[in-house]
């Protein structure tokens, strides 16, 4: 991961303020964030943009793999449906999609 550097990466938020582009620097050239204080306590940690990218791109593989383990689950406790129950499934929900559609734009027509 990153090494952490707690006497250039923790800084009071006014420090951090009065030099961000030095900061922005900083961050992007070591990869390391920068943890903001305010009064004492953490407010807030800066990254990079590159390093903001990797954290969201693993947090979606993260729930990829969060809900392949649910089904996974439910497959083992054999809470499955056969594709042809779930192509009904899917037609019911359209018709009454479809339903609830026609039945407000005749509400609408009677109103107007």
């Amino acid at each position: 991961m990153y090494n952490f550097k707690a006497n250039e990466d923790i800084l009071p938020l006014s420090e951090f303020r009065s030099n961000l582009a030095g900061y922005i620097t900083q961050t992007r050239e070591t990869g390391r964030p920068i943890i903001v204080t305010q009064n004492g306590r953490t407010a807030g940690v800066f990254v990079n943009a590159s390093t903001w990218d990797e954290i969201q791109e693993k947090l979606e593989k993260m729930e990829a793999y969060e809900d392949l383990l649910v089904a996974e689950g439910e497959a083992d406790r054999g809470e499955v449906m056969s594709m042809e129950d779930f192509e009904k499934e899917i037609r019911a929900r359209r018709d009454r999609e479809d339903r609830k559609a026609k039945s407000k734009t005749s509400k609408i027509r009677a109103a107007v």
